[in-house]
């Protein structure tokens, strides 16, 4: 009986995701022919964003959380989900999907081959999960160590700093280093336990190995909904799941950047689908919504989020605005605080937002926090870790290769093929994310990281999945113009 709760707990928010997101795509996109993979792999990490909204909400509102509730709720938001969708599904427009001819033999074993080497991979990463007690890294002693904690005090109890805690009154109060996180890569092992009816050291991991499917679902789904063929669609996730760093985080599950992989990853996808299509005259205005949600979303997972959502609204500024407009913006902006500095103004005070500029020495930005501006030299860091080393496996090949076209002007007469608009956003995204990487990591105290080889690696897992989705398109679309055109084969 605790197993049947334990899996209704954790797949009602995958069901209820999934088929809401199906629903409303149905209602602003009546022009387009969803992928379901798409949908179902986006559906995971949305459905798991309201379960923590509502447990966070309950929590907040009635000083704990109520496992019957909860579940009450994640019952009608699946079940009002399938409903609509069945309502809906007469009065949705499907396009005609783009016929492929039947795939010969040699192709046909290609498919097979790689539908192999994933079972392998999985299988291999979900005996760990399910065998591989909670490994004794970051997840043990704040993420997951937060959700032990909370299920056997009885509920969300509070924790703080150090100081606080040492003076602090009640039982039910504790502390950690990492106490300020956000709590989603909590609430959801948290979850996992209640639903169980105890605690597991292996089963409450599970979510984490549902997580790594899901990104592989919605990466297939949007490479198909893309144009690409199904051997194309299946290397592309063959090499997320090839990558022993990603596969790491999915067989030790309890950290956070898994989760951001696919908050941040999968919204970047969208957003670049979104943006690119718009580039090129078409209109993609749910992929572009349900992009810069996702990112947004991230916000809950880690506090990196914050800073991708802000980099998410430089990349839409990049790609949908002229190159002209763009070098005047940034010389105007860099005489300005010259300018500023010339007459001694180092910081400002915006409504709202507080101080921005050097304060103490730091540069101070609303929201994002504040941090030392220094020089790291960390292109060592990167050479063994990206190239030398076994984490990455040939990501960062196919990242630099997919790179080297951009040295010739790929677009034609037109400016206006399906294919040009989303090479343009693909190169754009991985110029923005080498560029936040060298800031991070090359000109802040935040270098330090780097040189521990620890968030040098963990950073860049965020944008994984976009990254690859990024290559095949550049590398794809220059053969297939056609590429950028929808369509929701499976």
């Amino acid at each position: 009986m605790d197993l049947l709760t334990f899996y209704s707990g954790i797949l009602l928010p995958w069901v209820g995701g999934g088929l809401w997101l199906a629903y409303i795509e149905s209602r602003l996109a009546r022009d387009t022919r969803p992928n379901r993979f798409r949908q179902a792999g986006y559906g995971f990490f949305l459905g798991h964003a309201v379960l923590f909204l509502v447990i966070v909400v309950m929590n907040f509102s009635t000083g704990g959380v109520s496992w019957p509730w909860v579940m009450a709720f994640l019952l009608i938001f699946a079940g009002s989900g399938a409903i609509v969708c069945w309502n809906s599904g007469n009065n949705v427009h499907d396009v005609s999907p783009t016929s492929h001819p039947p795939y010969s033999t040699p192709v046909k074993i290609l498919i097979a081959v790689l539908l192999v080497w994933m079972t392998i991979h999985l299988v291999f990463v979900t005996v760990e999960v399910f065998s591989q007690p909670l490994y004794p890294w970051d997840a043990w002693t704040v993420w997951v160590y937060r959700a032990k904690a909370w299920f056997f005090a009885g509920g969300i109890v509070d924790f703080v700093n150090g100081a606080d805690w040492a003076t602090a009154t009640s039982a039910n109060t504790y502390t950690i280093s990492a106490w300020s996180y956000p709590l989603f890569p909590s609430v959801i092992p948290y979850w996992a336990a209640l639903s169980l009816g105890r605690w597991s050291e292996t089963l409450v991991n599970v979510p984490v190995l549902l997580a790594g499917i899901g990104l592989g679902l919605a990466l297939y789904g949007q490479c198909r909904e893309q144009g690409f063929s199904i051997p194309v669609a299946l290397a592309c996730c063959y090499l997320l799941y090839s990558i022993p760093f990603f596969g790491t985080h999915i067989a030790l599950a309890g950290y956070a950047d898994i989760w951001m992989a696919g908050f941040t990853g999968l919204g970047f996808i969208a957003l670049l689908r979104g943006a690119g299509a718009r580039k090129s005259g078409y209109n993609s205005s749910h992929q572009l919504a349900l992009g810069l949600l996702m990112i947004a979303l991230g916000v809950m997972v880690k506090n990196e989020g914050v800073v991708w959502l802000l980099v998410s609204l430089a990349l839409l500024l990049v790609i949908t605005c002229r190159a002209s407009v763009l070098i005047l913006a940034m010389g105007a902006l860099t005489i300005l605080i010259s300018l500023a500095f010339a007459l001694g103004i180092t910081q400002v005070n915006l409504p709202l937002a507080g101080p921005v500029g050097l304060v103490d020495g730091q540069l101070v930005m609303p929201i994002v926090g504040k941090f030392a501006l220094e020089i790291h030299n960390i292109w060592p860091a990167y050479l063994e870790n990206f190239f030398t080393m076994g984490n990455w496996n040939l990501l960062w090949v196919l990242v630099a290769v997919s790179m080297l076209p951009s040295l010739h002007s790929a677009r034609n007469s037109s400016g206006t093929s399906p294919g040009w608009g989303l090479r343009h956003s693909g190169r754009a995204f991985i110029g923005i994310f080498l560029a936040t990487q060298f800031f991070i990591f090359g000109l802040t105290d935040k270098g330090l990281w780097a040189d521990a080889f620890t968030a040098i690696n963990r950073l860049p897992l965020h944008f994984v999945p976009a990254l690859l989705f990024a290559v095949f398109v550049i590398a794809f679309s220059y053969t297939h113009e056609h590429v950028a055109r929808p369509h929701g084969r499976g």
